[in-house]
């Protein structure tokens, strides 16, 4: 069974109907189901195609991707609290796909801000100054064409459409490359404490509830990486081995590093783009999860 996502309608403000972001998707799917997860796959857009239903049969834990558009450690602290506070006593397990750029003070999400479910559970000097900055930030909107599972899986949007038009991958990436290799040259970000605290703050939360964290270092298609190593991008991906590892001791997590395909027998076919891969792929990143860490799924 899938759900198409209903048309962006319903709350309006100054006579304008509001976009549906995938917060407040999430949030409503969630809120349908008749018992709490036991298991959460948390991230952005690279994780959305996580299947709670393969996560289920592997484990035996009813799962629940709580995935959203361009993630970061803000989103994720304030949807692990609202799942607490919805089942304080579930044990719950959790996957967080993680990349370079998870971290890295920049504005909240418009979808954040407005979904007050989220909200409640951040401070309100952060959620004032941030509406009060009102910046321009990329904010994906669920569209109607978009279909999920009823646990929140992503079934097909619109990498499947340019698919279906024709259009070849190699003009995928052609594109891919001309917008994402000059950020991959950029130097990283001189502030991210922001990020980091929320980031640890969600590590202890989990820990206070008796759980590490799996977090899986997406991959990229070989390709890709290739041209952003040419350009440096291994001095991020080192950066952010060395902040994992200098957390080690304070926090209970495990880490997996599936940069590289050869990590989990990936396919160099199973991506949309350089970095967004296919049901394929995605199932073969779950399997040898729970391989890798079988005791953080009891």
């Amino acid at each position: 069974m899938t759900l198409c996502a209903a048309p962006a309608v319903g709350l309006r403000r100054g006579g304008e109907t509001a976009p549906l972001y995938d917060r407040t998707f999430k949030c409503d799917r969630l809120e349908r189901l008749s018992e709490p997860p036991e298991l959460v796959v948390l991230g952005g857009s690279r994780a959305q195609r996580f299947e709670p239903s393969q996560l289920e049969r592997l484990t035996g834990l009813p799962a629940f991707n709580f995935s959203v558009q361009n993630s970061r450690p803000e989103d994720v602290y304030a949807i692990a609290r609202y799942l607490f506070w919805r089942a304080p006593d579930v044990k719950l397990r959790c996957i967080w796909a993680v990349q370079v750029t998870t971290f890295g003070d920049t504005p909240l999400h418009p979808g954040l801000l407005a979904e007050e479910r989220l909200t409640q559970f951040l401070p309100n000097g952060l959620i004032a100054r941030q509406r009060a900055a009102d910046a321009q930030v990329a904010a994906h909107e669920v569209l109607w064409s978009d279909e999920y599972s009823p646990r929140g899986a992503l079934f097909s949007n619109g990498y499947d459409q340019i698919e279906a038009r024709g259009i070849g991958f190699d003009a995928v990436m052609e594109k891919y490359l001309g917008r994402m290799l000059p950020k991959a040259a950029a130097p990283s970000p001189l502030e991210q404490r922001r990020s980091k605290r929320y980031f640890e703050k969600t590590l202890r939360l989990f820990n206070l509830h008796g759980v590490a964290p799996i977090l899986v270092i997406m991959p990229y298609h070989p390709d890709v990486l290739a041209a952003f190593r040419a350009v440096g991008w291994q001095a991020k991906l080192d950066a952010l081995s060395e902040y994992l590892d200098s957390l080690r001791g304070r926090y209970a997590f495990e880490v997996l590093d599936y940069t590289e395909l050869s990590s989990f027998g990936g396919d160099a076919g199973g991506f949309y783009d350089g970095a967004h891969v296919k049901r394929e792929n995605v199932r073969r990143i779950v399997r040898q999860v729970v391989a890798a860490v079988p005791s953080a799924f009891r």
